[in-house]
């Protein structure tokens, strides 16, 4: 609809008289067929004459002038519909019960007194009355018959005969006032059934089938009503021949019955039918019934192969020859030729103007229409239409003649669907969405093409550093797939041509990359090494985003890019104004629907999709299918209010043409139109935002209540329309609040841009309320962190009010500020005392506003940045050293003491540990006092504490020599020099020096023996305050004269063992003078085996054996044993033998024996049998053979027996040495 549309001619109101619908005997056209009819019944073998031709040709008409004709002997039947579907009933059977209700219901109660269906007359009072007196009468009369008469004094023996006679008639009227009230009261009741002491007695009869089961009701229906002629309508509409062959079955019935068979004439059976009906042949019952329009019945499987046979027999029959005596064919009047004759001649005798309805509207529908009463029908209609709609002072807007035409036409097609239009529930309706879907679907296309556009020149315009970029991803990878390369990759090869890793910075290259969709990484060598790597379209897209999209390389066209927008533009306008002919013709994008196809699947007839198409049957429909109200200057407007305020549907694409359109649809709309969908157009919110603020924000507190589909269709568009103020409406969401609004913007596909993006963020910021009013997504805290440098609401100073909400975003958001020098100086601050802010060098001297190194000494100047820092020391600490690993953080000794102070408890060791470390040499503490004591291991290892006696008498009173400070004691395996020695008494020192000394598992002894020197002990330590630890500590401590080298020094470290005591035999002076027995129990073996050890104490050791070993222990008596043969130390024979029997080592004993010739053979062989095999064969008895032990001690002692006769050594034979043999 335009506004400059022609209007129509005015035509005033006819007097119009509209036209009955009812069968009209016309003689032009329906005398032959009665004359004919008439003839028929004059021949008596006429039974079942049937007159047949499509609806409209105008049987009804003749049967009505028969029926007039013949009134008194005619009985017409006419079914519409039929009963439910009980238990799968057969259509025809269904059919006779209709018939069968409506013959025997016809005839008058009391008429059918012998059928099963006859009906009593009416129970008046006088009937009651005239039954009651007959019964009284009847029964009186009997009982005076059989006897039973009064006596002569039943009335109180009078003797009067007038009083007698009057009491008499008194009896007699009140039995038959009772019998009168009694009749009155069972009425028509009737008992069909008595039960009594277990007896039944049923009275009624219950019928089964119906022109089977009740022949005899339909037999005495006829006999008694008597029809000559039974006139049967519409049974054609069920599509049932077999009821026919059913009917002529039953008309020979009656005919042949005794009642009929007298009569001058037959009953005739007259049927008017449909010629198609007899051509469904070889349809099955399912088919034809599904066709009427009711369900045939579903015949079980185990009927199945009867079914079967009843249609082949109906089939067989439905030959309408067989079924009627005389056919008399009607022939219809009225075809697609003459319908819009006749059609234009229904108009005029209604005294309609002629040409009201154009020509080519009427050649559409009479095309569509050939039934006569439908085509008067439409008339009607379109004459009563145009006098509510059309003639009247307050017409809709543009309504033209053809228009209503059109609707009327389409209505008397599609009743069910026009009845829907005011519930907006028709197929117009489903048209118009499809309409509106199809438009806006089709704009949001073309849309995004033109944001692509601009998308794609804008990364044109960039293409230089996304070369750039690109390209250094290139390189890298070239370096990692040259790992596996002996030779690496020189170039790079491009659909054959040749290109330098420089040239992979050029957007050329790349423009040549996307063409071919593929490059090859040329290898150094390719004599020595064959294997270049190709890179595929499918890893080019995925390691190259946007490298092989052809279109981001070609040459930036602002010319080609204008036209296309321009293009893109103008096709938007023209779907905004396209109807349902306009939008039938537009050539939709491929993958969406024709709409022209969408209104052949959308609507049921012919005749509708012609009247889209052709233009009759417009957008407007709804409008004129009722009376409308309101006062509009446009077509615009109404058609606006019409189609979107009053369905209350969004229409957000509709343009206004009209000057001042829209302040004349404000004044129009109902009070809620703000809080309603149909608000939700471009140009009205445009105008509201610019001109009615207070209304502005009435939508948005809709948007806001309700974000449904149509407000997300709005948005969208809204943000995609160029001339759109989408910065105020964007303003005024924020304001209300929207709770999604946040969310909109950062996660909508539809923005057209970052830059708009970024844009509608930054209003939403500056005027929000707090973050608690919005939904915070992840999508929302990406955009605001990868985004808020560039965002006013961040650069720019705002009022104090306006920071606080804005750092509530930012934290909300999670952003850590990178460069504190972007942001507005308020904000900044805010930012700093918030601790959004990455520690950094720069922007810790921003917060602190300081040029110098942000030591921690400067730090604590500054409340929130040192909180910020001392909360987040790792970060710190990264930031100062990340590039300087020998950066200081802690100038000052006094800061340093206070720092640890203060955060021992809340800082990890680790921490601590690291700010030591970090911290001046100049920062070393004098002092331990103000320090708490568990943070003492840290500062020591650290080495920020002055190596003084007295610090480390209070660090080792209170942590003991631990691993912290034993690492600062020795360093590099030098000890440290202590300090102030002379400040710590006498007793503390030796106090000191013990702890020192006994820290055997962090220092070695000499470490420690060298520490504790230091300590300038005048009298020593005594050893008993030592701790045995199995290490050289008394070596040592005798060497540096801290402990006496006496015997209670050697007895107290012996109980460490022989590692304790080892070392200091060597080193001391006087062990040979004190050494005893007890002082060497349990290690004389290793004292005996110790080189370092004195001889003159191992000889003293070997000589008094038994009292150096009182007890037979093996090693020792071994180790004495041996050590004295090789010292040629002798030991009486006694203790040699002690040491055979204890020890049975032959090296310990045997040259001992040699040398002792004093020996008696019993004795040597007594002492020799202690030893282990083969000596103590020795004892074994004469004869006893072994062979002759190795080793010249043994062969010693073995001659020396032979020669006293004691054995015999000979030899065993070549190769098997000598043996031994007793003698004794």
């Amino acid at each position: 609809m335009t506004e400059d549309a022609p209007q129509p001619t005015e035509v005033p109101a006819p007097s119009v008289i509209l036209r009955t619908l009812a069968p009209q005997y016309e003689a032009l056209h329906h005398a032959g067929y009665l004359r004919h009819l008439e003839d028929a019944i004059k021949e008596p073998r006429n039974r079942n004459i049937a007159l047949t031709g499509r609806y409209g040709s105008g049987k009804s008409s003749v049967l009505d002038q028969f029926e007039l004709a013949h009134k008194a002997d005619t009985l017409r039947i006419s079914i519409n519909t039929l009963g439910p579907d009980e238990d799968d009933e057969d259509l025809t059977n269904r059919i006779q019960k209709e018939l069968v209700k409506q013959l025997v219901y016809r005839a008058e109660p009391g008429k059918l007194r012998r059928s099963r269906f006859a009906r009593s007359k009416p129970l008046t009072r006088r009937r009651a009355f005239l039954e009651a007196l007959g019964i009284t009468t009847g029964g009186l009369l009997l009982l005076w018959l059989i006897g039973l008469r009064p006596g002569s004094n039943w009335f109180g023996g009078t003797d009067q005969p007038l009083l007698t006679l009057s009491l008499g008639a008194v009896f007699v009227a009140l039995i038959v006032a009772v019998v009168w009230l009694a009749r009155l009261i069972i009425g028509d009741r009737i008992v069909s059934q008595v039960t009594t002491a277990g007896t039944t007695i049923t009275l009624g009869d219950k019928p089964t089938t119906y022109f089977d089961g009740f022949l005899d009701e339909i037999v005495t229906f006829f006999d008694a009503v008597e029809p000559k002629y039974v006139i049967f309508e519409d049974l054609d509409r069920f599509d049932d021949p077999q009821i026919f062959d059913s009917l002529r079955e039953l008309n020979t019935l009656i005919n042949a019955s005794s009642q009929w068979i007298g009569n001058a004439e037959p009953l005739r059976f007259i049927y008017a039918i449909k010629d198609s009906l007899f051509e469904r042949i070889g349809t099955d019952l399912d088919e034809i019934d599904k066709e009427s329009g009711d369900k045939s019945p579903k015949s079980p499987p185990a009927n199945s192969g009867r079914k079967i046979d009843m249609a082949t027999a109906a089939v067989e029959r439905a030959n309408r020859t067989k079924f009627f005596e005389l056919v008399i064919p009607v022939v219809s009047f009225i075809s697609h030729r003459n319908a819009r004759d006749l059609l234009a001649g229904a108009l005029t005798k209604l005294h309609l103007p002629d040409d009201l309805v154009t020509r080519p509207l009427l050649d559409l529908v009479a095309r569509h229409t050939t039934d006569m009463r439908l085509l008067i029908n439409i008339c009607n209609e379109f004459a009563v239409y145009a006098e509510q709609l059309y003639w009247t002072d307050n017409r809709a807007p543009g309504l033209t003649p053809d228009d209503l035409f059109a609707l009327v036409s389409y209505k008397n097609f599609h009743l069910a669907d026009f009845e829907s239009i005011p519930q907006r529930a028709s197929a117009l309706d489903t048209l118009e969405d499809r309409h509106r879907e199809l438009v806006r679907s089709t704009i949001e296309d073309l849309q995004r093409k033109r944001r692509e556009l601009v998308q794609t020149e804008e990364m044109r315009r960039l293409q230089g550093e996304t070369a750039v970029a690109l390209g250094e991803l290139l390189v890298t990878l070239k370096g990692l797939v040259s790992m596996r390369s002996t030779y690496g990759y020189a170039g790079i090869e491009v659909d054959g041509d040749a290109y330098t890793f420089d040239d992979a910075s050029t957007p050329r290259f790349w423009l040549r990359v996307s063409e071919a969709g593929t490059l090859t990484l040329a290898p150094a060598r390719p004599q020595y090494e064959n294997s270049p790597v190709i890179i595929g379209a499918a890893e080019l897209a995925t390691l190259f985003p946007g490298s092989i999209d052809g279109e981001t390389w070609r040459d930036s066209t602002p010319a080609e890019l204008a036209h296309q927008a321009q293009q893109y533009d103008h096709d938007i306008a023209s779907l905004r104004g396209a109807d349902f002919e306009n939008l039938a013709q537009y050539e939709v994008p491929p993958g969406k629907t024709q709409f022209n196809d969408t209104i052949t699947s959308t609507l049921d007839s012919e005749l509708a999709r012609d009247l889209v198409r052709r233009g009759f049957l417009t957008r407007n429909y709804s409008e004129y299918s009722a009376r409308f109200y309101g006062s509009f200057i446009g077509v615009d407007v109404a058609f606006f209010y019409n189609h979107s305020v009053q369905p209350n549907q969004m229409y957000v694409d509709y343009v206004f043409k009209t000057k001042n359109a829209i302040t004349n649809l404000l004044e129009q709309v109902p009070d809620d139109f703000t809080s309603s969908v149909s608000a939700l157009n471009l140009e009205v919110i445009a105008h509201l935002l610019i001109n009615k603020l207070d209304l502005a924000k009435a939508v948005v507190t809709f948007i806001s209540a309700h974000y449904s589909k149509d407000v997300q269709v709005f948005l969208d568009a809204a943000m995609n329309a160029p001339t759109f103020p989408r910065e105020e409406l964007i303003e005024v969401l924020a304001a209300h609040p929207w709770k999604q609004l946040f969310k909109y913007i950062a996660g909508h596909t539809g923005i057209p841009d970052e830059d708009t993006r970024l844009r509608l963020l930054d209003s939403a910021l500056l005027s929000s309320e707090t973050i608690d009013a919005y939904d915070f997504t992840a999508e929302v805290r990406s955009l605001l962190a990868s985004g808020y440098s560039r965002l006013s609401a961040f650069r720019e100073p705002q009022t104090d009010a306006r920071s606080v909400t804005i750092i509530g975003f930012a934290r909300a958001a999670g952003i850590v500020v990178a460069d504190l020098t972007v942001l507005g100086i308020p904000l900044r601050k805010r930012i700093v005392n918030a601790e959004m802010y990455e520690l950094s060098k720069t922007n810790l001297q921003t917060a602190l506003e300081i040029s110098t190194t942000p030591t921690i000494d400067e730090l604590r100047k500054h409340d929130a940045v040192w909180r910020y820092c001392k909360g987040n020391l790792g970060a710190y600490l990264d930031a100062m050293l990340v590039n300087d690993a020998g950066a200081i953080v802690v100038m000052s000794e006094s800061v340093l003491a206070t720092v640890i102070a203060e955060q021992h408890a809340t800082w990890t060791d680790e921490q601590l540990a690291a700010v030591i470390a970090a911290s001046s040499p100049e920062a070393e503490l004098a002092d331990f006092s103000a320090i708490p004591r568990e943070v003492w291991p840290l500062i020591v290892t650290g080495h920020r504490v002055v190596p003084t006696a007295t610090n480390l008498k209070e660090y080792v009173g209170a942590h003991g020599v631990d691993e912290s400070l034993a690492q600062y004691l020795v360093k590099d395996g030098t000890p440290i020099d202590l300090q102030g020695v002379s400040e710590v008494d006498d007793d503390d020192r030796v106090a000191l020096a013990v702890l020192l000394l006994n820290a055997s598992a962090l220092l070695t002894a000499t470490e420690r023996v060298a520490l504790a020197v230091q300590l300038e002990l005048p009298d020593g330590v005594e050893a008993v305050k030592l701790v045995p630890a199995g290490d050289d500590l008394l070596a040592c401590t005798l060497g540096a004269g801290i402990v006496p080298d006496e015997y209670a020094s050697f007895a107290h470290f012996a109980t460490g063992g022989w590692p304790s005591v080892a070392d200091a035999f060597a080193v001391s002076k006087n062990a040979e003078m004190f050494i005893t027995p007890a002082l060497v129990s349990g290690y004389v073996a290793e004292l005996i085996q110790s080189d370092d050890v004195p001889v003159s104490i191992r000889n003293k050791l070997a000589v008094d054996v038994a009292a150096f070993v009182p007890d037979d222990q093996v090693e020792p008596l071994r180790a004495i044993g041996i050590y004295a043969a090789e010292k040629r130390i002798r030991i009486s024979h006694e203790q040699v033998s002690r040491i055979a029997r204890v020890t049975m080592d032959a090296s310990a004993v045997l040259p001992h024996l040699v040398r002792d010739r004093d020996l008696s053979p019993d004795q040597l062989i007594e002492t020799m049998a202690f030893l282990d095999a083969p000596y103590n064969a020795l004892t074994s008895g004469p004869g006893v053979e072994f062979n002759l032990p190795t080793g010249s001690s043994a062969k010693t002692l073995l001659e020396r027996l032979e020669t006293a006769g004691r054995l015999e050594i000979f030899n065993r034979g070549w190769g098997a040495g000598k043996g031994v043999r007793n003698r004794i």
